[in-house]
């Protein structure tokens, strides 16, 4: 059952990804979101744009790898994520993460060749970190 879900996700990915298929680099990332940040009205926003799109499929990816953080721990299993952690606020809209991602693309030029997501990733690494564990008890003497 598991597997099945794991696939059902799997294709709703690829679906979102390929509605936003002009975004490959960085820099298309903060070419479109650009354009979508600088939209005024909020019905315009919630019209399709790739930029959008992009961020909607970029937000079930990270969901998707939480999931599987928080089902390894129950399980007692070690996971592994080369992301960093990052904790999402509880509400952002798509123009705030937008102009979030252009700001920094613009910080960060030598991330504007590499994968999309990469530079998504690194944004909500710097902007919503995960909070640092807390530090180990000292023994009992």
């Amino acid at each position: 059952m598991r597997s099945l879900a794991a696939s059902v996700l799997a294709l709703g990915l690829l679906s979102t990804a390929a509605s936003a298929l002009d975004i490959k680099t960085g820099r298309d990332l903060v070419n479109s979101c650009r354009s979508y940040a600088a939209i005024e009205s909020v019905e315009n926003a919630r019209a399709p744009h790739d930029c959008r799109t992009f961020l909607q499929g970029f937000a079930v990816s990270l969901k998707a790898r939480e999931d599987a953080r928080i089902d390894a721990m129950v399980k007692g299993m070690p996971f592994s994520s080369k992301e960093a952690c990052v904790r999402m606020p509880d509400f952002i809209s798509f123009r705030d993460l937008a102009g979030r991602i252009v700001r920094f693309g613009d910080a960060n030029p030598q991330l504007l060749d590499g994968p999309a997501a990469s530079l998504a990733q690194k944004t909500l690494e710097r902007d919503f970190p995960c909070p640092p564990p807390p530090p180990p008890k000292p023994a009992p003497h």
